[in-house]
């Protein structure tokens, strides 16, 4: 059984160091810069590894971006389904992150972001890593 709990969650930001120092300040949180091809990006550490969540933060490369936490799934194509049912919308279809799994991006009712994120291996909530194209995709919007 698949535990429905947030898993990742991505800042997105306009100076991405100003506001990294901000989340230090208030939380302790720690970011390490992670080379991803035409993306600014950093991990987020939150707290101590399995008792926590982490996250990652990284310019905007467009100004309709928002925050979004990636809530664990399994499979990922019926969440799809039962996402669109409940009244949810697609922003960014169904994505595979090789060797990690597979993400959609959509919106609740209210116009909130939300990710579903199915791991390569169901069970093993490992984070997603960013996709260039998938930010991309968003900033189209």
């Amino acid at each position: 059984m698949v535990v429905h709990t947030i898993v990742h969650f991505e800042i997105p930001a306009e100076d991405v160091a100003k506001l990294a120092s901000f989340y230090r300040k208030v939380f302790g949180w720690k970011f390490t810069k992670v080379k991803v091809p035409g993306l600014d990006y950093w991990r987020i550490t939150t707290g101590p590894q399995g008792r926590s969540v982490g996250g990652g933060m990284y310019r905007k490369t467009g100004p309709n971006e928002r925050p979004r936490n990636f809530i664990l799934v399994g499979p990922i194509d019926a969440a799809i389904v039962a996402f669109k049912t409940a009244g949810g919308t697609e922003v960014t279809g169904k994505m595979e992150v090789p060797g990690l799994g597979s993400s959609f991006i959509g919106e609740d009712p209210e116009g909130n972001l939300i990710a579903l994120w199915e791991p390569a291996t169901v069970g093993a909530p490992r984070a997603p890593r960013p996709v260039a194209r998938r930010r991309a995709a968003r900033s189209r919007r």
